[in-house]
């Protein structure tokens, strides 16, 4: 996969930034990222658009913006359907999981033509992705000669997924694993899924692990503010299968009493704590 060598990261006066909302940007063959501006929300999201031979497959759609102007989530999509030839290609919209952040352009989306809205909700994944028994089996769906694994990660949200490409390696890890803030409303839940997220990694090729923020610095262990919406020294996107196995040791090691913990990469943040200051 190919990364740019910096995101569209906010400004210092988002009044006066130039960027557009979303950075679109081609990592493989089949596969975009789309990031959405931290001038637009501070959340800034990354939306990720994968192509089969029969299906575009969206996952997520967006945050709400928070200067009052629109959410060009379907221009964005359909720049990209326009560049493939494909404006008219059939456009599959699901999610990591059910929060604000990540399913706000649904209803923009939903006005375009051959567009289905995957539910956020457990039971709409589970139909989906003809997912058995919660959380201990997997899912799947197919784009047409392109099949992505749907793994049920449930403990930052219930119903959250992250989804695999057998094509590219990659897994689309949500909010589960980025580089940031790894919010924890369910501990046990959290950590028998990073439990199970190993077991599958170990056994499974991986090549990037590819989260929906970034939230930590450049400088190990160090991470913005939470509303920050300028980061000019942010972490890269991209993480590793290591950071799968490192996810699961720092579970593990905090048994069944979670409290903050930060890594060069991450940290893991019980939502139960204060709001967290900038890691210096």
């Amino acid at each position: 996969m190919r990364f740019p060598a910096r995101w569209i990261h906010g400004s210092p006066d988002c009044d006066r930034d130039p960027n557009p909302v979303f950075q679109i940007h081609q990592l493989a063959q089949d596969t975009w990222a789309l990031r959405q501006n931290k001038c637009s929300s501070f959340e800034a999201p990354f939306l990720y658009l994968l192509f089969g031979h029969e299906t575009a497959f969206l996952i997520d759609s967006g945050a709400e913006p928070e200067n009052g102007r629109p959410l060009p989530v379907r221009e964005a999509v359909e720049a990209v359907l326009a560049e493939r030839g494909e404006e008219n290609a059939r456009l599959l919209v699901a999610h990591s999981h059910n929060h604000g952040d990540h399913i706000y352009g649904d209803r923009l989306l939903a006005a375009r033509p051959n567009t289905e809205i995957l539910g956020a909700d457990l039971e709409s994944a589970r139909s989906a992705f003809g997912i058995g028994r919660w959380p201990e089996d997997t899912g799947s769906i197919d784009l047409g000669g392109r099949r992505l694994t749907v793994l049920p990660t449930p403990g930052h949200e219930p119903a959250h997924v992250m989804f695999h490409d057998e094509a590219t390696g990659a897994l689309f890890s949500g909010d589960m694993l980025y580089p940031g803030l790894l919010t924890v409303r369910d501990w046990p839940a959290f950590r028998a899924s990073a439990a199970r997220l190993t077991a599958f990694a170990r056994r499974t090729r991986i090549s990037h692990v590819l989260g929906c923020h970034i939230e930590m610095r450049n400088t190990p262990g160090e991470w913005y503010p939470l509303g920050a919406t300028y980061q000019p020294e942010e972490h890269g996107l991209q993480l590793g299968v290591d950071h799968v196995e490192e996810l699961h040791e720092a579970c593990e090691s905090l048994g069944d009493t979670p409290r903050r913990v930060v890594r060069a990469d991450f940290v893991i943040e019980p939502v139960w704590n204060s709001p967290p200051s900038p890691g210096v």
